[in-house]
């Protein structure tokens, strides 16, 4: 039987959350759009909750995609892989590269919009799990295709790939950096929280039996 690995990709792959090397990729190639686009990023830093980010994040993005196409965007993509590569985990690129090696399915299931995701690890047999973004007639509407990729949503989209892929999900281990990725995190016994004391003292309450790997030593 095959087996999945899954790993959340902000704060789990890489040590900080990239969205802002995205933005700012994306904001280089239509500057004119920067008062608009720092409106939103102020909603972004200003948003106490998780959930609230997210759906600035989104707008954000979806505002300077407006109107594009993946070839418009290639120069963007490209400058946020190159950004990106330098805040890889090195531990967690490691079982990345194991899992691989060791022939199960990896995937990455991310809030983050799965064109840049899966354009930044398109050198590996990854398979990206992500916001999507709306096209007609392969140009971006600005809106979301669906539900934003986060929390519960991550576990629907995981069932959705399995069952367009007639797979049943036998999940390894699952990686994670925030406690709304519990969830999926609760598909596997082996379980990897990634993170601060913050995090430890919430993952402690629930979920004691998981492994932790603390960012802070």
């Amino acid at each position: 039987m095959s087996s999945q690995v899954l790993y959340d990709f902000d704060g789990t792959i890489t040590s900080k959350d990239t969205t802002i090397f995205l933005l700012v990729a994306l904001l280089k190639l239509r500057p004119w759009r920067f008062f608009v686009f720092m409106w939103f990023l102020c909603k972004i830093f200003i948003a106490s909750e998780n959930a609230s980010k997210q759906l600035y994040k989104n707008k954000a993005i979806g505002y300077l995609i407006k109107d594009m196409c993946n070839k418009r965007l290639s120069k963007a993509l490209k400058d946020f892989r190159n950004k990106v590569k330098f805040y890889y985990r090195p531990s967690v690129m490691t079982s990345i590269n194991k899992a691989i090696q060791d022939g199960c399915s990896v995937l990455i299931v991310t809030a983050s919009p799965s064109f840049a995701i899966r354009y930044c690890v398109s050198d590996l047999p990854i398979t990206v799990l992500g916001t999507e973004f709306e096209k007609k007639e392969n140009i971006y509407t600005g809106h979301l295709k669906s539900e934003n990729c986060y929390g519960q949503e991550k576990v629907n989209r995981l069932n959705k790939w399995a069952s367009s892929n007639k797979i049943k999900l036998n999940v390894q281990s699952a990686w994670g950096d925030h406690i709304s990725d519990f969830n999926m995190l609760s598909l596997s016994a082996n379980r990897y929280w990634v993170g601060g004391k913050q995090l430890q003292r919430l993952v402690t309450q629930r979920d004691p039996e998981a492994n932790f790997i603390d960012t802070e030593k």
